[in-house]
């Protein structure tokens, strides 16, 4: 949402606090000037009201976005307590002099109050989210089509599919076993490819699963079997992920990929611990023969969107050229 939108939000409900607290005032006192005389008071309780407010806001409302709520409700009764609490005791103390006498029954107010504001402050955030995610959906469905025709280019790569063919045939007269299992890893490919990849998500060890076929098939174009190391540490296997948006990072490092010294060329790891999941690709590379489409290839244009769209301010995308190593970093919070 646009950042002067919600400034005009929030202002709205300023004023509808002030409104409301000025009529009250102006209706149970002696007038305006009653209001200025006892300035403090006013300015405690703007105090109060914003503190009870933006807790909410802004830390509370968390629970809701992780459908918590039992968690929320239990909060925000012991955070209400406290906060209507304390600023009871800075009225009674600090506040009012000896002339006001407060009932005990303004304890039992104060609390209603904060409860309301409070919660004004998780309808606020609620709403913003409301707006932030119809203007997302209406963005993505703006943006199906396109992706759409991305992911079948994506998912199948004339390169990647001549080489592995290719480099199958070679085998099926000297190492006919061997053939035989590259044609079913080449197999599984591309059904997961074709039948697997339809919905928005798909579930993690599939998608692994998938890496490490792709990975296994493009071993093959090279004599050293540690030319390409894919390393796993995945502890939730059972959520869910887009199809395909670690492919494109893989097929750019095999495609650009060059041995020098010391192996392994291209060095792939994916860990998914406590709702965080981490992905790193590093390859080395020839820097005199490497194309512009190495840092801004079409494929890795697709996976920027598609992050963006999915997983918006959830996410860390770094990818660095620096000498002959080509390096790229993702993190995404999936909670």
């Amino acid at each position: 949402m646009n950042i002067i939108l919600k400034l005009i939000l929030h202002l709205f409900f300023w004023v509808v606090y002030f409104v409301l607290s000025g009529v009250m005032s102006f209706g149970l006192s002696d007038g305006i000037g009653f209001i200025v005389a006892n300035l403090a008071i006013y300015s405690t309780g703007f105090l109060w009201a914003a503190i009870a407010f933006y807790f909410f806001y802004f830390f509370l409302y968390r629970f809701i976005e992780r459908h918590q709520f039992l968690k929320y409700f239990l909060f925000s009764l012991l955070s209400i307590v406290a906060i209507a609490g304390t600023f009871v005791l800075i009225f009674r103390v600090f506040v009012f002099d000896e002339k006001f006498s407060l009932p005990v029954s303004w304890n039992y107010t104060t609390a209603a109050g904060t409860y309301i504001i409070a919660n004004c402050g998780t309808l606020l955030r609620g709403f913003i989210g409301w707006i932030e995610a119809s203007k997302l959906r209406t963005e993505m469905e703006k943006r199906n089509l396109q992706l759409e025709l991305d992911a079948l280019r994506s998912q199948v790569n004339p390169h990647f599919l001549f080489n592995t063919l290719n480099n199958i045939d070679a085998f099926i007269p000297v190492q006919p076993a061997k053939a035989s299992a590259m044609l079913i890893l080449l197999s599984d490919v591309m059904r997961y490819m074709l039948y697997e990849t339809k919905g928005e998500l798909v579930m993690l060890d599939l998608e692994v699963k998938h890496l490490q076929n792709v990975i296994e098939l493009q071993k093959i174009r090279f004599v050293q079997p540690n030319y390409i190391i894919f390393e796993t540490n995945v502890e939730q296997t059972d959520i869910k992920i887009p199809p395909l948006l670690f492919i494109p990072f893989v097929e750019n490092a095999c495609k650009y990929a060059h041995f020098k010294d010391k192996l392994p060329v291209v060095n792939i790891q994916l860990t998914c611990t406590e709702n965080r999941l981490h992905f790193e690709c590093v390859n080395s590379f020839d820097i005199n023969r490497i194309e512009n489409n190495q840092t801004g290839g079409l494929g890795l244009e697709n996976v920027k969107k598609r992050l963006d769209l999915l997983y918006p301010n959830k996410y860390k995308l770094e990818i660095i050229k620096k000498d002959d190593l080509f390096f790229v970093s993702l993190d995404i919070q999936l909670l």
